[in-house]
């Protein structure tokens, strides 16, 4: 309806003067970089091959914002939802019904960004007797979980570990390190490790004080620091 074009308008105008100074994923850089699998623009290109080759593919994960959604019904009177994630350099539709439609739902509005989690597999059940007649059922991403991004690495990361040299202690860099850590607290529980090139010893410090939030902006921080680190994922 005109309501409809007015709010995609309204919406596409914020959004390219949001890409005038920064692309809007920007802010969850870590979280694409570290637990997706792959652009939205080639998961169809992936389910293909995965049919191809009759290769299952557990915990794909593909991130984006929501650029459009449309709920639906079909003849019989079931709702289904059609829904467009994009990334940096493309989009994927993405097609709900029965139950998948009422579980994901909430999460797949307009403007959110999200990361979806789902396994590449055969469409359909096929039956044992079925399949030895030659049967067989076309491969689709079944989506399993939808999060928003922002709260994906609370729930992907187990913990967070930091490098730093003895060469690099000082005051002022203690100082840094104290008050970068204290502006990012969060649920990530934080290891740090020193390393002695001088005797060759490294000495790992679980801070029970402090837990982290891992964010781009922190990712940042650390490298401007001369602080390597290191993941650890559930």
């Amino acid at each position: 309806g005109e309501e409809d074009i007015l709010e995609k308008l309204k919406y596409e105008k914020e959004l390219v003067g949001m890409y005038l100074s920064s692309h809007p994923l920007d802010r969850y850089q870590f979280e694409l970089d570290h637990f997706t699998t792959c652009p939205v623009s080639e998961i169809n290109t992936l389910v293909a091959e995965c049919e191809e080759k009759k290769d299952k593919r557990k915990n794909q994960r593909i991130a984006g914002f929501i650029t459009s959604k449309q709920e639906l019904t079909n003849k019989s009177g079931k709702p289904w939802s059609k829904t467009i994630i994009e990334d940096y350099n493309g989009s994927y539709e993405l097609a709900l019904f029965g139950k998948d439609h009422e579980n994901f739902m909430s999460h797949l509005q307009v403007n959110n960004a999200v990361m979806i989690e789902g396994d590449i597999e055969e469409k359909y059940y096929i039956k044992p007797e079925e399949r030895e007649q030659g049967k067989t059922s076309p491969y689709a991403f079944r989506v399993k979980k939808i999060m928003l991004l922002g709260n994906v690495t609370d729930t992907l990361l187990k913990g967070f570990a930091i490098n730093i040299s003895t060469t690099m202690l000082s005051p002022e860099f203690r100082e840094k390190l104290v008050k970068m850590i204290k502006k990012n607290k969060g649920s990530v529980p934080l290891t740090m490790f020193l390393f002695d090139p001088v005797n060759k010893w490294n000495i790992e410090f679980l801070s029970r004080k402090f837990k982290i939030a891992v964010t781009s902006s922190l990712i940042e921080e650390l490298k401007s620091m001369g602080i390597t680190y290191k993941i650890l994922k559930k």
